[in-house]
C-alpha cells in the first residue's frame, strides 16, 4: 500500500466515524465535507452515548445535592460523606460531609424563604455567619444561599474561606 493511501485510509477512518459514510477509491481522496456535517455528526454521535456519559446533575438554578459535592469537589476541598446525629432540626434532613479535619452539614430547602425562616431558628452566638470571625464560643459557621444553608464545622479560617466561597458563589444556571 502507497504511502498516500495509507495516510488516505486513516483520515477516511477519522471521516467515517465522524460522518458515517464515505471511501477512497483507487487512490483518490474524499471529496471536502461540509462544514455542518462534522459538526451534526459530532452532535449526532454525543446524543447516542449512554445515559451515564451526560452529567448527572441537573442544572436547575437551586442547589441539589449532586451540585453541592461538584462545587465541593471543583473547589478542591475531596469531600467525604460521613453521618452526624447532633445537627439542628431546620426542616429538611441534612447531607452531612467530611471535609478535611471538619465536617460540613448542608440542608437543602424547597425555596431561598423557607430557608431564611429556617436559619431564625438558629443560635447566632453558637452558630456564626461566614462574613464574621468566629470566637470560643462559637460552633459553627452559617453559609447560606438561594435555598442552601450549610453549618461547617471548622476553626481553620482558610477552610472557612474555601468552603465559603465555593457554596457562596451560587448555584449551576440552566
Amino acid at each position: 500500500m502507497t504511502r498516500a493511501r495509507r495516510v488516505c485510509s486513516a483520515s477516511l477512518a477519522a471521516v467515517a466515524i465522524l460522518s458515517g459514510g464515505g471511501a477512497c477509491r483507487g487512490g483518490e481522496h474524499a471529496p471536502p465535507a461540509d462544514s455542518a456535517a462534522p459538526a451534526q455528526a459530532i452532535a449526532a454521535t454525543a446524543s447516542a452515548m449512554p445515559s451515564d456519559a451526560r452529567p448527572a446533575c441537573e442544572r436547575t438554578g437551586h442547589w441539589i445535592p449532586c451540585q453541592v459535592r461538584q462545587r465541593l469537589e471543583r473547589s478542591g476541598l475531596a469531600p467525604r460523606d460521613t453521618s452526624a446525629n447532633d445537627q439542628p432540626a431546620l426542616g429538611p434532613a441534612p447531607t452531612v460531609f467530611r471535609v478535611g479535619k471538619g465536617s460540613l452539614a448542608v440542608y437543602l430547602f424547597a425555596d431561598s424563604t423557607a430557608r431564611a425562616r429556617a436559619a431564625t431558628k438558629l443560635d447566632t452566638v453558637t452558630f456564626v455567619g461566614a462574613e464574621r470571625p468566629l470566637t470560643m464560643l462559637s460552633k459553627a459557621t452559617v453559609i447560606q444561599n438561594d435555598n442552601l444553608l450549610a453549618l461547617l464545622y471548622s476553626k481553620n479560617e482558610q477552610q472557612r474561606e474555601r468552603v465559603s466561597d465555593a457554596l457562596m458563589a451560587g448555584p449551576p444556571q440552566p
